[in-house]
């Protein structure tokens, strides 16, 4: 099932963020970390390696002016490789506290508390070193192919394009991890990249159009790192409907059941709903 807004989700999401200031102060430690690693890999890669990488290219064959472009992507490129993985680690419970007061804000994390109660298990609350443990798993699986779709940004604007539909899908998927699990039940990595692979242009859209914001330097980590957990609540709450309705704040399963009931609780609905019919 695919979602024809996903694309515009992370804009959409950054007029969310800009618009609530109560969400502003969770970006305060990540916009002085990432201030420092930027100006930092920009120094170092700019004085170490845009000139062997841009003679690599021209030694390859390319004109001196693509290669020095080229070269330039290459090193803003690897500057934000490294303030994603610094994000990620650092502050991956940033961006899920600013998913969670979203989804409070419309009610969903209220319905998926009752949901967790009926299955007898409270939702969990957001804790750090959880996070963090996610954060590199997910990593384990983004940086590797980060680093093989590497080369596609000696091509301009089109390798560009090119990694960020290749890599995009897997950050959608990060985000969209401990959703998975409450709303879905979706615990295990084949679970979830089943759901994944049949929302591919989803995952996909969304993916690339939020992690080509977060390459944009210092605006990338500083605003849209953020603002792309509101964009991703979207994308929750777009998946939250597949399953239920909505009514003012409230929300409900479409089968009219909590998620989890009991088969005998279900049957005694179901002869409420009947009983009711005739009458």
């Amino acid at each position: 099932m695919a979602h024809a807004g996903a694309p515009f989700w992370p804009l959409v999401g950054l007029g969310m963020f800009l618009s609530r200031p109560r969400l502003w102060k969770e970006v305060v430690c990540p916009i002085i970390v990432t201030t420092i690693s930027t100006i930092v890999c920009l120094v170092v890669l700019f004085g170490a390696a845009l000139h062997p990488q841009a003679t690599a290219l021209i030694n390859a064959g390319c004109p001196d002016w693509i290669a020095w472009i080229s070269a330039v992507l290459f090193v803003l490129a690897e500057t934000a490789v490294v303030n994603i993985i610094l994000m990620l680690i650092l502050f991956g419970c940033v961006q899920v506290r600013i998913m969670r007061s979203i989804l409070e804000e419309k009610g969903i994390i209220d319905q998926l508390r009752v949901e967790c109660a009926a299955r007898g298990q409270p939702l969990p609350e957001v804790q750090c070193y959880r996070d963090v443990g996610h954060a590199i798993l997910f990593l384990l699986g983004r940086v590797p192919l980060m680093i093989i779709t590497m080369p596609l940004h000696g091509i301009p604007v089109l390798g560009q394009i090119a990694w960020v539909l290749l890599n995009g899908w897997i950050y959608a998927w990060e985000l969209q991890q401990e959703f998975l699990v409450f709303a879905r039940e979706l615990r295990g990595c084949g679970e979830q990249f089943g759901f994944v692979k049949q929302r591919c242009c989803t995952f996909g859209g969304f993916g690339a159009v939020a992690m080509a914001l977060e390459l944009i330097p210092f605006a990338g980590p500083w605003i849209f790192f953020a603002s792309n957990a509101c964009g991703a609540a979207l994308m929750s709450e777009q998946f939250f409907k597949e399953t239920h309705q909505q009514s003012g704040r409230a929300w409900s399963t479409k089968t009219g059941n909590v998620l989890g009931q009991s088969s005998e609780e279900e049957t005694r609905t179901s002869a409420t709903d009947d009983t009711s019919n005739c009458a």
